[in-house]
């Protein structure tokens, strides 16, 4: 009888897992179409990080933009923070995406350094699931199948800090990821940013894809 209770037990602690990982991925969102939300880095005012007159903001935002409507071509519906140069809090981007009931929130941004360092990294919570660290290794190989100096790697937290986290994964209730598309203070990931843009959009677009169908 004992056996039959914890069997009952795992049954149901297996079924309530099951459902709340297929409703973080959008199946019960009335048709079960993946949404999307995709975040553009920092805008308006704060322009992120500078270089030689060229802003992250700027990048960000038309990568972003390039990134949804590949996406949308594909059959995926597709929700943005900003779609222009306006300045939004980190805690409206999380609210929006959570209010809309995104399966997914791909934030797009550009990283800086003193130094001359070169590559992309992917951000996610320090305690995101197995699960979500695939959806980021997706994008990260789909970048990484184009090129872009050396990969950086899946990082879980904030940088310099693994017991802290960027506000846009923590407050964020879909699985969510933070995408540093090569640095902006290096020159050569600038020419490989502009040089391979579509490249890139499309490949961001892929893993995507691959994350949530």
């Amino acid at each position: 009888m004992r056996k039959k209770t914890v069997k009952i037990f795992l049954l149901i602690v297996a079924t309530a897992l099951t459902v709340f990982v297929m409703w973080q991925f959008g199946v019960f969102s009335g048709t079960g179409q993946p949404k999307v939300c995709l975040d553009a880095g920092h805008g308006g005012s704060d322009v992120g990080a500078e270089y030689g007159g060229r802003y992250e903001k700027d990048d960000n935002l038309k990568l972003t933009l390039a990134v949804g409507e590949i996406l949308k071509d594909n059959g995926i519906k597709v929700i943005y923070t900003r779609k222009d140069d306006e300045f939004v809090e980190l805690e409206e981007r999380a609210a929006y995406a959570n209010k809309r009931r995104a399966t997914f929130f791909v934030s797009i941004h550009r990283n800086s350094a003193d130094a001359n360092v070169s590559g992309v990294e992917i951000w996610i919570e320090n305690t995101a699931p197995l699960f979500e660290e695939k959806m980021a290794q997706n994008i990260l190989d789909k970048i990484n199948e184009v090129g872009y100096g050396s990969s950086r790697g899946v990082k879980r937290g904030y940088q310099g800090s693994t017991s802290s986290n960027y506000l846009v994964n923590s407050a964020t209730d879909m699985p969510s990821c933070l995408v540093e598309m090569g640095f902006i203070t290096t020159q050569k990931d600038n020419e490989l940013f502009d040089e391979n843009f579509e490249e890139y959009a499309e490949a961001i677009a892929e893993g995507i894809i691959e994350s949530v169908k």
